[in-house]
């Protein structure tokens, strides 16, 4: 993908991002209306953050990109994450021959915990976040492809970057004082440090992971 089109692209989800929280106004259902998945391919599991952190170094020096997430009670050293679970296979199967101890995590977004009080009053709101921040993971991503192929510059890919960080100031406006807000300020702070220096492909896709994170794991109680 050229930088002209992947452009397109950007303002393409942009303008979708801009017309989601019009549009779950509208059609708001009984419960949250998201769901999700993703597929992280995963260096090690580890049992615990200080065991994860010891090697995320080293993933992220072979061009991983060494975020550490947690799900279901475990910490996974964070290589890439994708949106179908054939990539992800692939992707593994070709760490595996390198000798790399590689393993497919499938993680779920959806049954928030939430109460009835704050369901009605937040819904289109939280609704709107989650699917806007999904929407800045798969910019993160297309960018992090561009520059592993040379598709991207490193303009591109700065402009790339503004515009995640825009849209993740807007969330933050949209909410001042809630559940967000604190996850919101965490993923502005892994926004500068992706753009401090050089853009690899690996600091897009820990930006990417840390946003699916929140996704994943926002406590909306």
């Amino acid at each position: 993908m050229g930088n002209k089109a992947f452009a397109v692209s950007v303002a393409a989800v942009l303008a979708v991002t801009a017309a989601v929280i019009i549009f779950s106004v509208s059609f708001g259902g009984a419960e949250l209306a998201f769901e999700y998945e993703y597929y992280f391919v995963c260096y090690a599991v580890r049992d615990n953050a200080v065991s994860a952190d010891a090697i995320s170094n080293s993933v992220s020096g072979y061009g991983g990109a060494g975020y550490v997430l947690e799900y279901g009670g475990n910490y996974y050293v964070t290589v890439a994450c994708y949106y179908n679970e054939n990539d992800a296979k692939t992707v593994k199967n070709s760490l595996l021959r390198r000798g790399l101890d590689c393993s497919v995590l499938k993680a779920s977004a959806s049954g928030y915990p939430i109460n009835q009080s704050d369901l009605k009053r937040n819904r289109e709101l939280f609704e709107g976040n989650l699917t806007t921040l999904n929407s800045l993971t798969e910019l993160c991503y297309g960018c992090a492809n561009g520059l592993d192929t040379g598709n991207i510059s490193q303009n591109a890919a700065k402009n790339v970057l503004k515009n995640v960080k825009s849209g993740l100031e807007g969330l933050k406006k949209a909410n001042p004082a809630n559940c967000f807000t604190d996850e919101i300020d965490r993923l502005l702070a892994e926004c500068e440090a992706a753009g401090n220096g050089y853009i690899l492909s690996k600091n897009m896709r820990k930006l990417q992971i840390a946003i699916a994170d929140c996704v994943i794991n926002i406590n909306l109680c």
